[in-house]
């Protein structure tokens, strides 16, 4: 699985601000770095470190290649945070044509 329970709140919460804070401008310079750090690391790190807490919890390891998917998280998360960046740069093109 892809997506965990985690990543759902993640995603439901990024929907929620994007749509909460349309109309307000974010300077692209702050923007990008706070996306960078928390969705190049942070949130993927935090969201692989509960996977592989609930596989414990379901009965151990079993074998490495059952637990590799986690890596994956990172460069679900790279995209996502690449999809939030044009989201705020064409909000941003809004904002300036208003």
């Amino acid at each position: 699985m892809l997506f965990g329970y985690f990543d759902y709140l993640i995603l439901t919460i990024l929907i929620f601000l994007n749509i909460k804070f349309w109309r307000k401008k974010i300077d692209l310079k702050i923007g990008c770095l706070i996306l960078v750090a928390i969705f190049g690391f942070v949130l993927p790190l935090i969201s692989m470190l509960i996977e592989l807490e609930m596989v414990k919890l379901k009965g151990g390891w079993i074998d490495n290649f059952e637990v590799l998917y986690t890596f994956l998280r990172f460069p679900t998360y790279w995209v996502i945070g690449i999809i939030q960046t044009i989201i705020i740069r064409v909000k941003n093109m809004i904002y300036e044509k208003s």
